[in-house]
């Protein structure tokens, strides 16, 4: 029992929520964790690697209810093709937006929510549809503000329920210079509190109020999520004057990281992708393994 570990430090270590945890074990039979006399869940090393590969074959888009079944075929597993899940799920929820048909959205939600982690519901799912929903199409915003609303709504609600158990670092999602759809912003902001950290969603905010953020909030780091900017130029400004102004890691995701430079900037973290799983793995690694140090 010396090396288990509590599924709370199993969600920060991997980014999936105690929920979603229990739903995959109880539903689907992927994690066997121990347990204590009390009945409380304690997982083994292999389980953090296991769970990652879980996350590796969803995020490729095999079905939640495939995956014990391919676990189970062994390394040759790897070179299967596989039916891309996200696909249907994109399809269905279009299909539900083209109606508008607000009582089946909120199903889809709450089984899409239940099993799949949060980043990877962002990356997969919801980015792409608000892309789509972006076209000069008839009736596509009408769509796109109330997919975005009734999104932000829902997790905003599972937050609130979640947020008072949270016993990790504290963390404030910001952006600087132009903002990106909210729902995405609150989607990481569901994300990090579901993975145990104390976040706060802070938005659109100038690089001379965030030292105020950070000594107020008392913050152990700041993520900036950005998918654009007015300003290239206007943007690294900002930036610089973050690094300069404060000494915790500030990690940079979203899709301006393709063209952003971080060389010189001490306490400046890129995230390895575009998406939020990127995001996640890196404050993970820095919070987590308190590997502080800059590019």
């Amino acid at each position: 029992m010396e090396a288990t570990i509590p599924i709370r430090e199993i969600s920060r270590l991997t980014g999936v929520n105690s929920v979603t945890l229990r739903a995959w074990e109880r539903r689907y039979g992927l994690i066997k964790p121990l347990r204590t006399n009390k009945g409380h869940r304690l997982y083994c090393p292999e389980d953090v690697e296991l769970i990652k590969k879980i996350q590796t074959w969803l995020a490729r888009g095999l079905a939640i209810g495939k995956v014990s079944e391919l676990l189970e075929s062994g390394p040759q597993a790897d070179n299967l093709n596989i039916e891309n899940t996200w696909q249907v799920f994109h399809a269905e929820l279009m299909a539900i937006m083209s109606e508008l048909n607000l009582g089946r959205l909120d199903a889809f939600f709450n089984q899409l929510f239940s099993v799949y982690p949060a980043a990877l519901i962002a990356d997969q799912l919801v980015t792409p549809a608000l892309d789509n929903l972006s076209q000069n199409v008839f009736g596509s915003s009408i769509k796109k503000s109330v997919l975005v609303n009734r999104l932000s709504e829902y997790l905003l609600m599972l937050t609130q329920r979640q947020r008072q158990q949270a016993m990790g670092k504290r963390i404030a999602v910001i952006q600087l210079t132009s903002a990106i759809d909210p729902v995405l912003n609150v989607l990481l902001h569901y994300g990090l509190v579901m993975s145990q950290f104390k976040s706060e969603m802070i938005g659109l905010v100038s690089a001379n109020e965030v030292l105020f953020a950070v000594e107020q909030l008392q913050l152990d780091s700041l993520i900036i999520y950005n998918d654009s900017c007015s300003s290239l130029a206007e943007f690294q400004k900002e930036l610089t004057q973050v690094s300069q102004k404060i000494n915790i890691p500030v990690v940079v995701g979203g899709k301006l990281i393709q063209v952003l430079g971080a060389e010189g900037k001490r306490n400046i973290y890129l995230s390895d992708d575009t998406g939020q799983q990127g995001i996640h793995f890196e404050v993970s690694k820095l919070l987590i393994d308190n590997s502080h140090g800059g590019l």
